[in-house]
């Protein structure tokens, strides 16, 4: 199996799981991108972004749907996060192609702010991340063997070596989600509850 296989199929089960059992947080993933949304984030990252994650995006574009905004004074948007989008370990929220492209132009002008290449680097694209601080995980997109490698941050840290590839970490989460443990990786100490149709990580 392909590894942009394994990322749908671990995919199709993690929701197949949270429509059954965490309907909530289920309804807090978006349709799936289209090419036209795609495009404009590879156009604004200026490379094209790993098959894996692209095929992960097409089936849900990130799972903050149910996220509000308000116009800001002055231009720009306010984004209320709603908490039915913390799908991921963590208590992470998936964030859609557009959200990628915000945040990582964030991440990368604030690493040439502070003059620190080591910060950010132009081939990390943030994919999930907390509401309230910068902590989350990233996809290594300079990967020639097309794993797409994680990298997890938070603040006060660099960016440190998480898990070799985007589809391991999403078959853990599926053996997570669909029972209860995921033995022998690095998210075996994860735990979850249900709480009023949500997931809730501990």
């Amino acid at each position: 199996m392909s590894r942009v296989d394994e990322v749908v199929s671990a995919w199709e089960r993690i929701v197949r799981w949270l429509r059954k059992h965490a309907l909530a947080s289920a309804e807090a993933l978006r349709p799936g991108a289209t090419d036209e949304e795609i495009s404009r984030l590879n156009e604004g990252l200026g490379f094209e972004i790993p098959d894996v994650l692209e095929a992960w995006l097409r089936l849900n574009n990130g799972s903050t749907s149910k996220d509000t905004t308000e116009p800001r004074p002055g231009g720009g948007r306010r984004i209320y996060p709603h908490i039915d989008s913390l799908v991921l370990p963590g208590n992470y929220a998936f964030r859609s192609c557009e959200e990628i492209w915000n945040k990582y132009r964030f991440y990368l002008s604030s690493a040439e702010e502070l003059g620190d290449g080591e910060y950010w680097k132009p081939s990390w694209i943030p994919v999930a991340e907390a509401f309230n601080s910068p902590d989350g995980l990233i996809v290594v997109a300079e990967d020639s063997a097309g794993a797409a490698p994680l990298l997890r941050f938070a603040e006060y840290y660099y960016p440190s070596p998480y898990l070799p590839s985007l589809s391991g970490y999403l078959l853990s989460v599926a053996d997570l989600v669909e029972h209860g443990e995921a033995s022998g990786t690095l998210m075996e100490r994860q735990r979850f509850e249900v709480v009023d149709g949500r997931l809730d990580w501990k």
